[in-house]
């Protein structure tokens, strides 16, 4: 479970969702669609993660009460991130890169990315270790210093009591300044 809340929020940095998806997009469409995003611009950057919306069918009030508090640990005080010259230049590509590559056993694939100036509408569909299977729409706006980002998320797996966990979060993040 915590290798896919990593790719998750590698998909965060991003932005996306709304309509429904399409066939799957290759590697290639994906990238030159993000290349058509809002390129950032470099400095010190904060970003908070929200969880909106948490729950896991089918287990107890007590399961459901202890898997909330592990996922409100996900949440938490803002943090910080230097964004290098060369970073804003490779714009949103490397993460694009990352989710299709894998990362941490992890894969996805894109059934859909919309990409205009700003806006960027997404989903994809994640596997990783021990069976586990994620469906993710992501929505949200890209600016040169700012973005916010809307993710919701289906988790299955035989590990997760009552196999299915759904998560809806939000991210905002904005230059606050030059890199120290």
């Amino acid at each position: 479970m915590r290798a896919m809340v990593l790719v998750v929020g590698g998909a965060l940095a991003l932005a996306a969702c709304g309509n429904e998806p399409d066939e799957p997009k290759t590697a290639e469409e994906v990238i030159a669609a993000a290349d058509k995003l809002v390129k950032p611009r470099p400095g010190l950057y904060r970003s908070n993660a929200e969880i909106v919306d948490f729950e896991i069918p089918g287990i107890s009030p007590d399961q459901a009460a202890r898997m909330r508090e592990m996922a409100a640990g996900l949440q938490g005080e803002d943090t910080t991130q230097c964004l290098t010259q060369e970073q804003a230049d490779e714009g949103f590509r490397r993460i694009v890169q990352r989710l299709g590559e894998g990362d941490e056993g992890v894969s996805c694939e894109f059934s859909q990315f919309d990409a205009q100036g700003s806006d960027l509408d997404a989903a994809l569909t994640c596997s990783g270790p021990g069976g586990v299977s994620a469906d993710m729409t992501i929505d949200g706006t890209v600016e040169a210093e700012s973005s916010t980002m809307r993710m919701a998320m289906s988790q299955k797996s035989d590990a997760i009591p009552g196999g299915e966990m759904r998560m809806t979060m939000q991210v905002k993040s904005e230059r606050i300044g030059d890199c120290p």
